[in-house]
């Protein structure tokens, strides 16, 4: 099982623009009293969205820097204590575990802002390829997550599961440098050539939103089974293909279906998240997980 659960609902946080990200305080986000969104109005934005999540009956959360953009291949120095920040106050205002996305493919800051806000969990956006992104290249993670392991003396936390790396493989909003691409060998080479216990694999659709597939599910399930590591459906979930995805994945990161309206930077609709808790729930009474 995954975080403890029988195939988790995770649900995003979709961070206003941090401070260090060129639209700090501006953006699509909505005006609090008339005026814009500082750092305390953030953090009491990602509570309240956490809070929902959690009365939907929702698993656990990540929180993302999503608005961000536009994004450099690293976080900023700002975003990455910010994230710590509001991960560490999360922490005290919810009893689900909560995550950390720090967009593009930080994995050395995502460590540092797990380790220190006693985060349960971190996603890698490329932990394995070589990829090419409207960013630029982005280039493997594995090393730098290593390293700030070393640096924190976590190897251990990892290795017991008090910490899981969630690592994409073919992730959204990019494409293999190389021509000859298997998902399902990617899969493989994250898992067996890390140097760390990957805890988890993540497949996506193209773009936000997007669902992955059942085919690139499946192949991706072949490995992820093989090597028993879980996979996490990481797009485009939602009411209607929910049912489709449950009996090849361990997981679901949800995010945008259920937003106000489904639009991603809505704030969270308690009404949808619990109606997609519900459905869940009655896969989950079947017994297959």
């Amino acid at each position: 099982m995954l975080l403890g659960k029988c195939k988790p609902l995770i649900g995003v946080i979709h961070l206003p623009p941090l401070p260090g990200s060129p639209r700090y305080m501006r953006g699509p986000y909505p005006r609090v009293y008339g005026r814009r969104w500082g750092f305390e109005d953030i953090l009491s934005y990602a509570v309240d969205e956490a809070r929902k999540y959690e009365e939907a009956g929702f698993d656990a959360v990540i929180v993302e820097n999503y608005g961000d953009q536009p994004y450099g291949a690293r976080a900023s120095l700002g975003s990455t204590v910010s994230i710590a920040v509001i991960v560490r106050e999360l922490r005290r205002s919810v009893g689900i575990p909560v995550g950390v996305n720090l967009l593009r493919n930080s994995g050395y800051e995502s460590v540092y802002a797990s380790i220190l806000s006693g985060a349960s969990f971190l996603r890698v956006n490329n932990l394995c390829e070589v990829r090419v992104s409207p960013e630029g290249i982005l280039y493997p993670a594995a090393h730098e997550i290593a390293r700030a392991l070393m640096e924190l003396e976590a190897y251990d936390s990892v290795e017991a599961g008090n910490l899981l790396v969630l690592a994409d493989v073919g992730v959204k909003h990019s494409h293999p440098l190389h021509c000859n691409y298997s998902l399902e060998e990617a899969a493989r080479e994250c898992i067996e050539r890390a140097g760390f216990k990957v805890g988890g694999l993540v497949v996506t659709g193209s773009r936000s939103g997007d669902e992955p597939g059942v085919e690139v599910a499946e192949e991706a399930a072949r490995a992820a089974r093989d090597l028993r590591v879980p996979l996490i459906a990481g797009s485009g979930i939602n009411h209607d293909n929910l049912p489709l995805y449950w009996k090849h994945v361990d997981g679901f990161i949800v995010g945008t279906s259920v937003k106000v309206g489904g639009v991603v930077e809505n704030p969270v609709s308690l009404e949808r998240a619990r109606s997609l808790v519900e459905l869940a729930e009655r896969y989950r009474r079947t017994g297959s997980c």
